[in-house]
């Protein structure tokens, strides 16, 4: 759990952009790791069966939030991912700016597109890991990731307007 616990609630946060549900999902993630850790098959890397764990539970707890019509949008500017250092108070309005457009913007794409760029980008995991994860080749996965940060530069793009 020492060794996860941070990407685990990075990617959480990453998919769901809520604090609150980050920490849910990750004390969930290992509680269901705690009873079932003997589903691991040993068939690939602990990180990446973890991985598909987590971003199952995400997209469990979206859909559970879309059915309800509840899904709140909090920007954490706290998490370690998130760039703090700003020399100005002009270049502190832009970068809460640009965080805001670019949490709006992951927040509006497809949860495919969502999960492949916050793996990659925010966990940095290679293209071979993501094959894993996502259980396809490593060609699907770098149409997938040019598909999505297509989307996420236009989705930007509007908002910016």
């Amino acid at each position: 759990m020492r060794q996860y616990q941070h990407w685990v609630y990075n990617i959480a946060y990453g998919m769901l952009a809520n604090p609150e549900d980050a920490s849910d999902v990750a004390q969930d993630v290992f509680l269901w790791l705690w009873e079932n850790i003997g589903q691991f098959r040993f068939r690939s890397q602990f990180s990446t069966w973890l991985y598909r764990i987590v971003t199952n539970r995400c997209l469990n707890l979206k859909d559970q939030r879309q059915r309800r019509k509840t899904d709140p949008m909090e920007i954490d500017d706290s998490q370690p991912w998130v760039p703090l250092d700003t020399a100005t108070p002009e270049s502190t309005v832009l970068l809460a700016e640009q965080r805001e457009i670019l949490q709006k913007a992951l927040a509006s794409l497809k949860d495919d597109y969502r999960k492949i760029l916050i793996l990659r980008e925010m966990q940095d995991l290679s293209y071979e890991e993501l094959a894993q994860v996502l259980g396809c080749s490593v060609g699907r996965v770098r149409s997938r990731l040019h598909e999505a940060r297509q989307a996420l530069r236009k989705l930007i793009q509007q908002l910016e307007r």
